[in-house]
């Protein structure tokens, strides 16, 4: 039969002898807010202006008080809640011959990826990867080799600026009296700090000291590649030519007095400058 009532277990069954059975449970309005669909083997529940949420008690649990779920779907929030009363969540994923691949544990609070036959790696794309392509990644923790990909190409550390400073991506910077920086605008400086990261299609790989409550504060570069404002004041510039500070403003030029550039060194040219001013690709290195 379609539906029996089986008094001696308390089962219902639906379906069987060539129907699916669904059991479906409607509001005031006969509108449907909870579907078991037999035939396809799933669950629906909310829609027609209700949330649907799938919770789940401990055996302690009164299951009427919220707070007392090991697990809860909630769908008007697109959430998933694992563990709570008393109980620790985890989330495992298994390959199709059940190895556990990735694990992710509340009690410990860590992320468990690979093993059992696998390399596990983490993945993070902008905005605008696809999610797809292993290139589009900016950051990339890769389980086989033990390496961190960073897709950006410096180091950089915020810096305290001067109050009255707008200082671009690009421009080499100094230290004043009260440890504040603010844009070179002298030759061989030996306070120079760097140059402000960002410029051209150069940006930080990794910033330290990053706080987003403080303003005032800009990533200068420390080391790797950046680029910045360059001036062929002091002759054309070329690659593998150290550079110092020069008389206009943010930006370096070639070091030709040895004597002087000790100690006012801001990196070598990695790209050259025949002539006037422009960016140059640097590979900071203070000496």
């Amino acid at each position: 039969m379609p539906i029996s009532i089986d008094d001696s277990t308390g089962n219902i069954f639906a379906g069987g002898e060539g129907s699916d059975g669904d059991l479906i449970l409607q509001n005031g309005s006969a509108e449907s807010r909870i579907r078991l669909d037999a035939g396809g083997g799933n669950g629906w529940f909310g829609g027609h202006g209700a949330d649907g949420d799938l919770v789940l008690f401990p055996a302690s649990g009164d299951n009427t008080t919220l707070d007392q779920a090991s697990i809860h779907l909630d769908g008007g929030g697109g959430n998933a809640w694992l563990g709570g009363s008393g109980t620790d969540g985890d989330l495992v994923l298994q390959s199709e011959s059940g190895q556990n691949r990735i694990r992710l544990d509340a009690g410990g609070g860590n992320g468990w990826f690979g093993g059992n036959g696998v390399d596990g790696d983490l993945v993070l794309f902008p905005a605008s990867g696809d999610n797809q392509t292993l290139s589009q990644a900016t950051i990339h923790m890769d389980g086989a080799s033990g390496d961190i990909i960073l897709q950006n190409a410096d180091c950089a550390e915020d810096f305290d600026f001067a109050d009255d400073e707008s200082v671009e991506p690009g421009t080499v910077v100094v230290l004043d009296e009260d440890g504040l920086l603010h844009a070179s605008n002298s030759a061989y400086n030996k306070r120079v700090v760097g140059i402000t990261a960002g410029a051209g299609d150069l940006k930080p790989g990794i910033i330290l000291g990053r706080d987003r409550t403080r303003t005032g504060r800009l990533p200068v570069a420390l080391m790797g590649r950046v680029y910045c404002k360059a001036d062929s004041c002091n002759g054309a510039i070329e690659i593998g030519d150290l550079l110092t500070t020069s008389d206009t403003t943010g930006h370096v030029m070639k070091a030709t007095d040895h004597m002087k550039a000790f100690g006012a060194v801001v990196g070598k040219a990695v790209t050259g400058l025949a002539g006037g001013t422009g960016l140059v690709q640097v590979l900071v290195a203070l000496q």
